[in-house]
């Protein structure tokens, strides 16, 4: 309990001190300074209600307080702690009711003070932007063009407003001067947006954007006349569409429709681009026209003649060859593409001659020509490289006819040096094959019309064929001479050497009524290793050894 009363007594001097702190206000001289300024109206009502509350605090509430703090004094050295502690609880919701209406009061004469100060600074403020205005509005009158009388009515309204804001201002209305004074701010700052904004358009649609289009209107006769043309020519509509939005334009400025006169002269200027592009466009097609359509025109002349003469010598060469590459419709698709070429070009000329040429769809066109051009030379000079090469070609394949003659023949005769008693039929049978080729191929290339293709088709199998003779050959020269040293050497072991005698009796019957002298060889030469081994490796590394040297030689 003790401990208790103590803690309230606590409280009760705390209190005590806060409320001497609120006693110590001295807000009797802001209300007096507030009621010199002369208010009047809902910042009057306000005020007053302030004080009134104020003055009940001072008078009513705040003895009221000391006198319960008092009582918790009084009744804490008692026993009586339920007494003491409802005192207390009622001191304190007192305390905290008197704080809030002393904030409250405070808050207001605050904020009147500021309003009061803010008004004044606003009404010179203000008074200052309305005189430049005017001033603006006076000395650059040439500048606003038709919207100059809206400009000047608008300025008016808004200083009438402002008079009534000066005026509540001035009798200390504070609350209704703030009412006005935010669409006072917003009329004034939309003002002067427009004020520096129309000059600019203004001067856009009545100077820029004419001096523009009778710029492109002149620019347009004078390329007509000058013998261009335009795809979809649209410049008279255009134009004519132009010059009444900007004529619309003025009308929207004299209204004082700023954003709807921002966005049509973005679309006027990006129309009026537009047209200068299309000129501009022409023009640089035309340099290169004029640059390169002499050029073509050679080319195409160039390619003609040069056509023409290929088709010439294929005509010529078709009566010797036969050709069979489709040289002479590919000469004729390429004569086809040259004319159409030169129809087409012919067609561009005489626009330009016409004085009615679209220069882009020429350049296009020269552009185009150029590239099928440089194709179609190309393929004509190979097909020249082709056809050139014909004759060269027969010649090379008559002296390869020589050669595989020749090389036969000397087959032939290494054969009859041999001495052999007889030829395989498998080896007269390939010898036969190669010879009936070279005489296909001889009958080929003695023809009125040779087919190039056939003979140098013959030439390849012939080749090949001739390699595997020249290899059959070289076995069969290298088995018989072998097999007559191999059975020569045999021949001492005869009457010795049971085996040697059954094989050489085998190999000679191969040899001399067989003619399968590879299998004469390998009879003899097994026989002859079993009695002596490595007698056959002997005589066939000394016989390719005198062979190599021969062929040195």
């Amino acid at each position: 309990m003790v401990v208790y009363q103590k803690h309230l007594l606590k409280l009760a001097k705390e209190m005590e001190t806060e409320t001497k702190h609120f006693e110590s206000l001295k807000l009797e001289d802001e209300f007096n300074q507030l009621k010199q300024i002369g208010l009047i109206g809902d910042s009057l009502d306000k005020i007053n209600a302030a004080e009134t509350k104020f003055n009940k605090i001072i008078k009513e509430e705040l003895p009221q307080l000391n006198s319960i703090l008092m009582s918790v004094e009084n009744s804490s050295n008692s026993f009586n702690i339920l007494k003491t502690r409802d005192s207390s609880d009622e001191a304190q919701n007192l305390l905290e009711k008197i704080a809030t209406e002393l904030d409250d009061v405070e808050e207001t004469l605050n904020k009147t003070f500021k309003l009061a100060r803010e008004h004044r600074t606003a009404v010179s403020d203000l008074e200052n932007r309305y005189k430049s205005l005017r001033k603006l509005l006076l000395t650059k009158n040439g500048d606003f063009g038709p919207a100059l009388d809206a400009l000047e009515e608008r300025l008016s309204s808004i200083e009438e407003t402002f008079d009534d804001f000066s005026n509540l201002t001035k009798q200390g209305d504070h609350a209704n001067a703030e009412k006005i004074l935010v669409d006072l701010n917003h009329a004034t700052v939309n003002l002067e947006d427009m004020v520096k904004a129309i000059p600019a358009l203004y001067q856009e649609n009545h100077v820029k954007f004419d001096n523009q289009l009778n710029e492109i209107t002149e620019a347009y006769q004078k390329m007509r006349s000058e013998g261009f043309a335009f795809e979809d020519d649209d410049f008279e509509i255009s134009l004519k569409e132009l010059r009444q939005s900007v004529n619309d334009n003025i009308i929207n400025i004299e209204h004082l429709d700023i954003e709807f006169v921002k966005d049509q002269d973005s679309q006027i200027n990006k129309r009026i681009n537009d047209l200068y592009e299309k000129m501009e466009v022409q023009i640089n097609a035309r340099k290169k026209v004029d640059k390169s359509i002499k050029q073509i025109g050679k080319f195409i002349e160039h390619a003609y003649y040069q056509n023409k003469a290929l088709s010439d010598e294929l005509e010529q060469l078709s009566h010797n060859y036969s050709l069979e590459h489709g040289e002479i419709q590919i000469t004729q698709q390429l004569g086809n593409k040259i004319n159409s070429i030169g129809k087409q070009h012919e067609t561009d000329l005489n626009s330009i001659n016409d004085g009615n040429a679209i220069y882009t769809r020429i350049a296009k066109n020269l552009e185009t020509f150029k590239t099928e051009l440089t194709t179609i030379e190309k393929k004509q000079m190979a097909l020249n490289d082709s056809i050139s090469e014909f004759s060269a070609e027969e010649k090379k394949a008559h002296q390869i006819l020589n050669d595989l003659n020749a090389e036969l023949h000397a087959i032939q005769r290494k054969i009859e040096n041999l001495n052999l008693p007889g030829i395989s039929d498998d080896y007269v049978d390939y010898f036969g094959v190669v010879a009936d080729e070279i005489n296909h191929l001889s009958s080929t290339m003695n023809k009125v019309k040779i087919s190039m293709d056939a003979v140098q088709k013959q030439l390849e199998q012939i080749k090949s064929d001739r390699d595997t003779l020249q290899e059959k050959t070289d076995d069969l020269i290298d088995q018989s001479i072998l097999a007559e040293q191999v059975m020569q050497y045999a021949n001492r072991y005869v009457g010795n050497a049971l085996e040697i005698d059954v094989a050489l009796a085998k190999a000679k019957d191969f040899f001399d009524h067989k003619f399968r002298y590879a299998d004469s060889l390998a009879t003899i030469a097994n026989a002859v290793d079993k009695v002596e081994p490595g007698a056959y490796q002997k005589i066939e590394d000394r016989y390719y050894d005198n062979k190599a040297k021969s062929t040195k030689k």
